[in-house]
């Protein structure tokens, strides 16, 4: 059911966001598109601004060419360059309106198609001019130097000025009617280009209404759309969930429509309660079981510890008296060989009865955590050297080619605030399992003094048993420290390391092990136990 849900929720997703997003793609469409044809008309406007600017500078550049060209006559000299200045500027500013480019800083761009008649008037009246005004002031320039030529010659002038001022008088006539002819048709192409701008910024109002009133359209639409389709119903599942949220499983949305995707969800929210119902249902029904099955193991687990309690007990019981027959049957004088021997035998195996009893009454008091700790004040090295004169004695007793060494980095007293019974039963289980473990070779103790996790000054030491034996087997490398985790060759019921890792974190201590080829890279055989005590 939950599975089913989750494809309603895709498939609604999915339905609904198809098509709000074909609104908001319609939305964007009609935002981008007014956006483009109003920029486009604007840069026109913009453009046509431009050109009637230089239009209307023909005006001013033809007054300054007739300008120029009066001064000329006026000054009666022969320097033309005003007027060769005047002609570039007005030639050059007529042929960029029609062709664009850069002028007076602006980037102009080419006339319009419907205006090159006009510009066409324009272009053939400035030839006209600028034929008239090449011809008549070549040929003044050729008067005046007659003129002066004369002057030269006669001292009397007089005859050849009338003439000058004559010849200048029909000229100016006939350029200032050609000047203003050509101003008058720069007017007519302002007009026109004025006319053409009037009605573009006209069309571009009519535009900006039109689009903003489909805009405003497209978006009353997809609103009505988002009330009446979505946000009604969506109204009602969220009232619905809130109901549910408040822990009210007995609701239900009523379904409107048919096929749509809102009725679809509601019959996917109306389906979830009911699989929430049976859910909870079913819940409870398993959490009842549940309680019953713990209860059950509760006691099952009490009868267990309870089995071990006194099985260990009656273990332990018998055990003693076996011990103290044995060692009084063993120090009297023996009067057969064969007996000593059979009494080894039953002490041995006694012992470990003993020793056996009490791990497992140690795991018992482990789990339950009734294994309290009884700490005082003593020091290290010398129970560490006790404890070693034990083991010298029993590797004679076993005939074993091994060497005990003892290395301490502080050869004044260690002193630690521990349980001594218990700290020195994790250092036995280390020495028995290196002992079980190695044949021949040696077993070495190290005890140093370490920094801590604080960094301070030798607030740690460490008692680390390394052996040359057989190593930790890679099968129980990865389950090291837990119950029944061995592969003594001797047996046993590798609860030592078990019990002596819960020793020392009791302390507040570690302990880890590894063997000595993964340290040295291969050369060394045996491995390496050690554990730490934080000192005060």
């Amino acid at each position: 059911m939950l599975e089913y849900s989750a494809d309603a929720l895709k498939l609604i997703r999915s339905k609904l966001g198809r098509r709000i997003g074909l609104l908001v793609f319609i939305q964007i469409f009609f935002i981008v598109t007014s956006l483009v044809i109003l920029s486009y008309y604007q840069s026109q406007m913009t453009y046509l601004g431009n050109s009637i600017n230089i239009a209307g500078k023909n005006r001013f550049l033809t007054s300054n060419l007739m300008f120029s060209t009066a001064e000329y006559f006026m000054e009666n000299s022969s320097d033309i360059s005003k007027i060769d200045t005047a002609i570039d500027q007005l030639e050059s500013n007529i042929l960029t309106l029609k062709h664009g480019g850069m002028i007076s800083d602006i980037d102009l761009k080419p006339l319009p198609s419907e205006f090159f008649k006009d510009w066409d008037n324009i272009y053939q009246k400035w030839i006209l001019l600028k034929t008239m005004l090449t011809n008549n002031i070549l040929k003044q320039n050729q008067i005046i130097s007659s003129v002066e030529e004369e002057i030269m010659s006669s001292s009397s002038s007089s005859s050849s000025t009338i003439t000058t001022a004559a010849v200048d008088k029909n000229i100016k006539t006939t350029l200032e009617a050609e000047a203003l002819s050509l101003v008058n048709l720069s007017n007519v192409l302002v007009t026109k280009l004025g006319e053409y701008a009037k009605n573009s910024s006209q069309n571009s109002v009519y535009l900006q209404g039109l689009f903003a009133v489909l805009n405003i359209g497209v978006t009353t639409a997809f609103i009505l759309y988002i009330v009446r389709k979505i946000l009604k119903p969506i109204f009602a599942l969220t009232t619905a969930t809130s109901e549910v949220k408040r822990g009210n499983l007995n609701v239900e949305v009523k379904i409107k429509g048919n096929g749509d995707e809102l009725s679809f969800l509601s019959e996917s929210f109306n389906s979830m309660v009911t699989a929430i119902k049976n859910y909870i249902k079913k819940q409870n029904q398993l959490t009842k079981e549940l309680e019953k099955a713990n209860e059950e193991l509760k006691y099952r687990d009490r009868l267990k510890d309870e089995f071990i309690n006194v099985a260990a007990h009656d273990l332990k019981n018998p055990i003693q008296p076996i011990l103290g027959l044995c060692e009084l049957l063993r120090n009297r004088e023996a009067t057969i060989e064969k007996d000593e021997e059979i009494l080894d035998v039953i002490i041995r195996n006694s012992k470990r009865l003993m020793k056996l009893a009490e791990e497992i009454l140690d795991v018992a008091r482990i789990e339950s955590g009734s294994l309290f700790l009884k700490k005082e004040t003593f020091n290290l090295n010398e129970m560490i050297t006790e404890i070693l004169r034990d083991y010298e004695q029993m590797i004679v007793e076993h005939k074993k080619n091994i060497k005990l060494f003892y290395k301490t980095y502080d050869k004044n007293a260690l002193i630690v605030e521990a349980d001594r019974n218990r700290l020195g039963q994790v250092i036995c289980n280390l020495l028995n399992n290196a002992f079980n473990f190695t044949n021949e070779g040696s077993i070495t103790v190290i005890v140093e003094r370490k920094k801590g996790k604080n960094n301070n000054n030798n607030n740690e030491v460490t008692v680390s048993i390394k052996d040359t034996g057989t190593g930790i087997h890679p099968e129980i490398y990865p389950k090291l420290f837990t119950k029944f985790a061995t592969k003594s060759p001797i047996s046993g019921t590798g609860l030592g390391l078990f019990i002596s890792k819960s020793i020392i974190e009791m302390h507040g201590g570690r302990i880890w092990a590894s063997n000595n080829d993964d340290i040295s890279g291969g050369k060394d055989e045996g491995s390496t136990f050690t554990f730490s005590l934080p000192i005060k």
